[in-house]
């Protein structure tokens, strides 16, 4: 039997123990958001082939190519791991969204810090595709196309806002995608690589618009200084097209929302949570 003298020490001992498994908890949590944070997720693509060809090589062998032969080159490719060590290096982009009971979710997802491109550091080549060869890529990296909520995210966060610089002629062809490459490098000169930078092309997005309008390629952004896209969210092209504006940006499915790991996947198909990625409510359709 307790004795009346000795419940208050017992009291006071599992007052103790449990202000202690409580700092354990927060210590471990607090540690594991340092790990995260020190070593974020990266794409998940194989080590670039040591005799991989160069973005201004690709750009040649590529020009005389059909759409879908240039489509399976570029697949193959990036599948193979021949993109430049700068994109695989992932960016944390921090963002909130409203609980329902008034406090506030408090998420950090990953994206790529420049659109898709082949080739080296020193040799590179930022790449439009059609959205099903994107979609392939996503899949084999562990990652996802973007939505228009996360293009506005990286425009505000980005660390290299540049202006768009448009084109007119000859726009779905492999030579300007090459020309409009050239440019951005030209705008981007002595600035380093791995920083997030914006406004130079348009994503192409996932977007419960394309429910409305099957086999089509949503796209939406190329900002402006102001944050203003260029283009608003778009279905009207087929799932075919492609031209020099396009850019594909990915998504780390790997990401943390109050501290805790979570499924990118998972977060747009959720009624509430999904409002830390988008603007539309949950998104659960790509591109097949």
């Amino acid at each position: 039997m307790i004795t009346s003298s000795f419940a208050p020490r017992a009291l006071s001992a599992y007052g103790g123990w449990s202000l202690c498994v409580r700092f354990l908890f927060l210590w471990l949590l607090s540690a594991q958001i340092a790990a995260s944070a020190a070593h974020p997720p990266t794409l998940t693509l194989p080590p670039r082939p040591a005799r991989a060809i160069t973005g201004s090589q690709l750009a040649h062998q590529i020009e005389s190519l059909s759409a879908a032969d240039r489509e399976a080159a570029i697949l193959n490719q990036i599948i193979r791991g021949n993109i430049p060590n700068f994109i695989r290096a992932l960016t944390p982009i921090e963002t909130t969204a409203d609980k329902s009971h008034g406090q506030k979710y408090r998420a950090t997802y990953f994206v790529t810090p420049d659109y898709l491109a082949i080739g080296s550091d020193d040799n590179f080549f930022r790449i439009p595709m059609r959205p099903q060869t994107a979609q392939a890529i996503a899949t084999a990296a562990n990652a996802s196309l973007i939505t228009t909520k996360i293009s506005d995210d990286i425009f505000g966060q980005a660390d290299l806002k540049l202006d768009p610089r448009p084109l007119t002629k000859d726009r779905a062809t492999a030579a300007t995608f090459y020309q409009h490459h050239q440019i951005i490098e030209e705008q981007r000169a002595g600035k380093p690589l791995g920083l997030l930078i914006a406004g130079i092309k348009k994503d192409v997005v996932l977007s419960n618009r394309l429910k409305e309008k099957p086999h089509r390629v949503a796209i939406y952004g190329w900002h402006y200084s102001s944050g203003k896209p260029i283009q608003p969210l778009y279905v009207g092209h087929t799932d075919s097209h492609v031209d020099y504006s396009h850019g594909i940006r990915l998504i780390s499915q790997e990401m943390e929302i109050d501290g805790r790991p979570m499924q990118v996947r998972d977060m747009l198909k959720d009624k509430e949570l999904s409002a830390l990625l988008s603007n539309e409510g949950p998104i659960d359709i790509g591109y097949d």
